[in-house]
């Protein structure tokens, strides 16, 4: 059996030393490390447990923990000082220490711990390389792992090679904008502008101008001419967000230049060709608003050449653990903390609410917590009363037929167990108490089925 690698490092020569004759004819291989190798192997993830030997002045070591938890923050990580430091101890379990090792050490209790964390990690290892894995769901600026955004990751790289109009439908708050950029970002006209007019926040009467431009003297106030957003996105792209709030005579306008690819500044007498990728987006239903004779029809085909429609956050609520541990890191490291996971029973209940501001609600959320509060685990008291409150049992979508629900017992029995035991990190009493069986019953059943705890 391989043994298991400890990398030490530090600026306590004699501690190192003496973790060298701890170690020694035990399962594990001690390997000695400067600081900036430590650094490169933390971001490597090349080893199973991190120990540092200090002695001096240790409080000043507690932002390069916090550095080391930022870049690495599942390995167990242990401090073994020269002189215990009651303050210190707390200080280093709260940024993210696994345990503090002082003299004299007891053999059998270090290596019993260490033996007990490297089962730990290697249980969980498979949800550290979930919660570390968003950028292998990431397509430009955005995260989904669900077969609907893999989808729609793919028609939004093809959609960007070519120069057809797109409609973006979905939610307010799924990430429209977002969409729309990659979209700018995929294509051959990267280098160029990407315009963004939100033909709902400009009062209705301005939106012409906003979208045309002016010329001098076109009316009170013209002092000068004035670039249109079609002629600033000209060999770019024009992101037409809220498109539904356009009124029908500017509608007729809009159209026309999408057929002819030309149009007059306000005032002007002069047609002007413009070479311009659109993307539109709405939240609103249009084949209703056609219905009510408020979105011309003519138009709605005009811009719906390609659909790219936006899924809410309850209908793919496989992202939202790697949306939640996103934002996290993201409003960890902007304000200072030290967040580093969830606990179980908040992102249950970040799975199971409904999020009806989608994405950025979310976003919001996990903003707030981190400002809020000051720890290295999201509890299920830091989110708000409402999603603390929710009904825990939807879960995970997946796709259930009749066929894979006739299944032997024996493996519903055994994948509940493995489930139970990878949510809760191993905790026996937990797992039993949840699967509603005896803690003995439980270890025979692992034993029965070749289970790791």
């Amino acid at each position: 059996m391989a043994k298991q690698q400890i990398i030490t490092s530090g600026n306590w020569e004699e501690g190192i030393d003496l973790l060298r004759e701890v170690l020694s004819g035990s399962n594990f291989e001690q390997i000695d490390m400067a600081t900036n190798e430590t650094r490169s192997a933390l971001k490597k993830k090349k080893s199973d447990i991190f120990i540092y030997c200090l002695q001096g002045d240790y409080h000043d070591f507690l932002g390069k923990i916090r550095e080391f938890r930022r870049i690495n923050d599942a390995v167990p990580l242990f401090i073994f000082v020269k002189n215990v430091d009651v303050s210190f101890i707390v200080s280093g379990l709260k940024v993210g220490v696994t345990d503090i090792f002082s003299r004299p050490l007891d053999k059998e209790t270090v290596l019993k711990k260490l033996e007990s964390e490297v089962r730990l990690y290697q249980l969980t290892k498979k949800v550290f390389m979930v919660n570390s894995s968003v950028d292998d769901y990431r397509f430009e600026n955005m995260i989904g792992r669900s077969k609907e955004m893999q989808d729609n990751f793919q028609m939004i790289a093809a959609v960007a090679k070519s120069n057809a109009t797109v409609l973006i439908t979905g939610e307010s708050g799924v990430g429209k904008e977002l969409v729309a950029r990659a979209i700018h970002r995929r294509s051959e006209r990267a280098s160029e502008k990407f315009i963004d007019l939100n033909c709902g926040a400009i009062p209705k009467e301005l939106l012409e101008n906003e979208l045309f431009g002016h010329e001098k003297g076109a009316f009170t106030g013209a002092h000068k001419r004035y670039q249109g957003s079609f002629e600033m996105a000209h060999k770019g792209t024009l992101f037409l967000d809220e498109i539904c709030e356009m009124d029908l005579l500017l509608q007729v306008k809009l159209l026309r230049v999408l057929q002819e690819r030309s149009f007059m500044r306000i005032g002007g007498n002069e047609n002007i060709q413009v070479d311009v990728k659109i993307v539109a987006a709405t939240n609103r239903n249009i084949p209703k608003m056609i219905e009510e004779g408020r979105f011309r029809e003519d138009l709605y085909y005009r811009l719906n050449v390609v659909n790219v429609e936006i899924p809410s956050l309850k209908d793919r609520r496989d992202d939202i653990p790697l949306l939640a541990k996103n934002f996290l890191e993201y409003y960890s490291a902007k304000n200072n903390r030290i967040f580093l996971d969830f606990s179980s029973e908040a992102m249950e209940a970040l799975i199971n609410y409904d999020w009806p501001g989608n994405v950025r609600e979310l976003e919001n959320t996990i903003e707030r917590i981190v400002v809020l509060h000051d720890s290295s685990q999201v509890k299920l008291s830091h989110l708000p009363s409402h999603i603390q409150n929710v009904d825990c049992s939807i879960g995970f979508s997946e796709e259930i037929s009749t066929e894979n629900l006739i299944v032997p017992l024996e493996d519903l029995e055994r994948q509940a167990i493995e489930a139970a035991l990878l949510k809760f990190q191993g905790n026996v009493t937990v797992a039993a108490k949840k699967l509603k069986i005896g803690q003995a019953t439980l270890y025979r059943k692992v034993k029965k089925f070749g289970l790791q705890i």
